[in-house]
């Protein structure tokens, strides 16, 4: 069921369907009622019901600290009517990421990044405070191409009254700007990676980070869990990718080429603690962006295909083996709020 959804999503996206009439459209349709009637479907589906279920009973709940996620539980009694807007305001979302920075005849690629990592779109429909305040820095990213400081600050705030992690993203701002990132600014990221990953230092920043986050990120990181080697050495392909290839890109197609090398980097870094992916995930989203701005630039058409071929054959590695692990497996059956 998951797998048709997502390949009929995908062929309305198709350009030859969208050069006389927007089958586009069809797309985020298709994708509106697979997310806006699941029930049960992800991991933390049931706990956002119990947690919805006690904010509005007047109970203390996980989350409720945020405060502009309370508010929203509060303003919407009814659960599934919330999953619905959450759904609604996420899909428009990818939408205005896609209508700003890509022309029509490259929505296909970026929509075929978003289904086939599974730790874009089907996380997104799991973490909804997190995902929420994605959606916000999805706007604060705007601002910030236009330099306008207060905006961007303004929906920063928002974010962190949905999910409050999203406070680390305030300095973003001053590192976001369309300045290109020349070979001086690659053997600097891969200098420091390499810091990050041989020395005690990712352990001392990581240490003074979470002082400003809440207190369970301490526990995840205390957990001491991380990424496989195997998933490190898929990450580091998409690091390369971006990275050496960051410098064709121009004007604000270097911004979002900046957060998608974030989201890179802190994917590597995940070899250290997995925990760090939680952070990870304010940036992923943007590499449906740079991507294919990416190919847009490669000029040989062997390379392209070359390139294309190892990228899609690596995502669907990484697809099946998301629904062949035990840790996702509330993603293998969907249901509806109909048939409960």
């Amino acid at each position: 069921m998951v797998h048709l959804v997502f390949l009929g999503a995908l062929f309305c996206t198709i350009p030859e369907l969208n050069k006389k009439y927007p089958f586009r459209f069809f797309t985020f349709a298709i994708l509106f009622m697979f997310m806006a009637l699941r029930y049960d479907y992800g991991n933390d589906y049931m706990s956002y019901l119990d947690i919805h279920t006690s904010i509005n009973a007047g109970l203390y709940a996980w989350g409720a600290d945020d405060t502009l996620f309370r508010i929203l539980n509060i303003a919407v009694p009814n659960f599934f009517v919330m999953i619905a807007l959450i759904s609604l305001f996420y899909l428009i979302v990818v939408w205005y990421l896609l209508k700003i920075n890509l022309k029509v005849s490259q929505y296909w690629f970026a929509v075929l990044i978003l289904l086939i990592n599974p730790y874009l779109f089907l996380i997104h429909l799991s973490a909804l405070r997190q995902t929420l305040a994605l959606c916000i820095f999805v706007f604060a990213v705007n601002f910030a191409v236009k330099r306008k400081l207060i905006p961007y600050a303004i929906c920063i705030l928002l974010a962190t009254g949905m999910h409050s992690s999203a406070i680390i993203l305030f300095p973003m701002y001053f590192f976001l700007t369309e300045k290109p990132f020349n070979k001086k600014y690659l053997l600097i990221t891969i200098v420091g990676l390499g810091l990050l990953l041989l020395t005690p230092l990712f352990d001392i920043i990581a240490n003074n980070v979470l002082d400003y986050l809440p207190n369970q990120y301490k526990f995840y990181y205390n957990q001491g869990l991380q990424n496989s080697i195997r998933a490190t050495i898929i990450s580091s392909f998409y690091l390369l990718l971006i990275a050496f290839n960051l410098g064709k890109l121009r004007g604000k197609e270097i911004i979002y080429g900046k957060l998608s090398l974030i989201a890179t980097i802190l994917s590597v870094l995940a070899i250290k603690v997995s925990m760090i992916t939680r952070i990870g995930m304010y940036f992923e989203l943007f590499l449906i962006i740079t991507i294919p701005h990416i190919f847009n630039r490669i000029e040989r058409k062997i390379y392209k295909q070359i390139l294309f071929t190892v990228l899609i054959g690596i995502y669907l590695l990484r697809y099946y083996s998301f629904f062949t692990n035990p840790l996702w497996e509330s993603f293998r059956e969907y249901q509806t709020i109909l048939g409960r």
